[in-house]
């Protein structure tokens, strides 16, 4: 494991989601931000090298993972990963957890799925609209959202009047991120909406996938502490060049 401190009391770190967040004390956090890898090459039962993932046409390899695992191998590690974050965040705290559906045999899977069979109670579903998708199969409807599952251990504290108007809704109309060094960034606007939605300023906020550190960027922006996890180090080094930590 690997620490590195930015602004004051926000750090990342270089390390398994898991095991890191078992060192985190129990009802520290105020607020998660995070999207997992999603398993896409897994739930159809394809092996790849790793660091490999062709989505269609659109290239989104990880570095080091091969987003590969067998299906219901990955939903115990994402009711394992989701527990852990119940256990960390304050009885007011959320977690906006970002997800989507995915397609196997003519039939799509939700991730109510495998968070079902979590400790999280799901407070609100929101809707990311993206307005665009790398999907270019004909024979569905173009998937053009994902989905923010805001789960909560109790009632969450809310401040709905410190986003824009316009995200007052359960559906958020935001153009996805342009890739900068990783396969699948979350925009900085998501990540924003989140954090001004359910916490105050100096409020600890945890993202368990840092990825290029988006949420690390949103939080340093919005007065916020945070702590990153990222396990590749690339990602991790780039985290730490976005983020100036």
């Amino acid at each position: 494991m690997r620490e590195r401190r930015g602004m004051s009391n926000s750090k990342l770190i270089l390390g398994d989601c898991l095991e890191e967040m078992k060192k985190i004390p129990s009802d520290s956090i105020d607020c998660i931000v995070t999207s997992p890898p999603y398993n896409k090459t897994g739930i159809v039962g394809k092996k790849t090298k790793v660091g490999n993932q062709i989505w269609n046409k659109f290239n989104i390899e990880y570095e080091t993972y091969g987003d590969n695992m067998p299906e219901e191998m990955y939903r115990t590690w994402m009711v394992n990963v989701i527990d852990e974050m119940v256990r960390v965040i304050k009885s007011n705290g959320s977690i906006f957890f970002n997800h989507k559906p995915r397609r196997f045999k003519n039939q799509a899977y939700l991730p109510t799925d495998f968070i079902s069979r979590s400790k999280a109670k799901l407070y609100q579903l929101i809707i990311w609209d993206r307005r665009n998708s790398p999907n270019i199969r004909a024979d569905i409807l173009v998937p053009c959202t994902e989905h923010v599952y805001w789960l909560c251990k109790d009632k969450p504290k809310v401040f709905r009047n410190h986003i824009p108007m316009e995200y007052r809704g359960e559906v958020w109309v935001i153009p996805p991120q342009k890739q900068k060094g990783h396969p699948a960034p979350f925009p900085e606007q998501l990540a924003s909406n989140c954090i001004l939605l359910s916490t105050r300023k100096n409020d600890t906020v945890l993202d368990p996938f840092m990825g290029s550190g988006t949420t690390g960027i949103a939080c340093k922006n919005n007065d916020r502490k945070f702590i990153g996890i990222e396990i590749d180090k690339k990602y991790y080094q780039i985290s730490q060049q976005n983020i100036g930590a």
